[in-house]
């Protein structure tokens, strides 16, 4: 099995859940596209790395949410550390709310300072989703 960058996050998001993790985990915990989200299950499911079920109740739009399972064989590649490049263990693929709300409690002094914080966040996180919608507008632009 090639061991992409995605596959990689994929993996990890799942094994930050505990080995079990639904479409809604992984992408909040990855910056995968939908597109390559359904690729990583049908790859990592015909290489016996995942095993895929539904959840039992249905979404507000009616479906049923795909959920990811870690297999044996792939615990004992991530515990090898065979699958990892470099020999490293898997870096977050998102800030853990927990940790991130301690260190802005033990890092302010005030409501207003944090108010800041957020507000600097939220900023930054909508330029980024601003100027990545300006390069899909500008690209879909060129292809017509």
């Amino acid at each position: 099995m090639r061991n992409t960058e995605e596959t990689r996050s994929f993996v990890a998001a799942i094994h930050e859940e505990g080995g079990t993790a639904t479409t809604s985990d992984i992408r909040q915990r990855t910056e995968l596209t939908e597109g390559q989200i359904h690729h990583q299950y049908r790859k990592l499911e015909r290489h016996d790395w995942i095993t895929v079920s539904k959840q039992s109740v249905p979404t507000v739009s009616g479906s049923r949410m795909k959920v990811a399972e870690l297999t044996e064989k792939a615990v004992d590649e991530i515990n090898n550390k065979a699958f990892l490049s470099h020999d490293q263990q898997p870096e977050r693929t998102k800030v853990d709310v927990v940790e991130l709300a301690n260190q802005v409690e033990a890092n302010t002094e005030s409501i207003e300072e944090i108010q800041q914080y957020v507000g600097d966040i939220v900023y930054e996180r909508l330029s980024e989703n601003s100027n990545r919608i300006d390069k899909l507008e500008s690209s879909q632009n060129k292809l017509k």
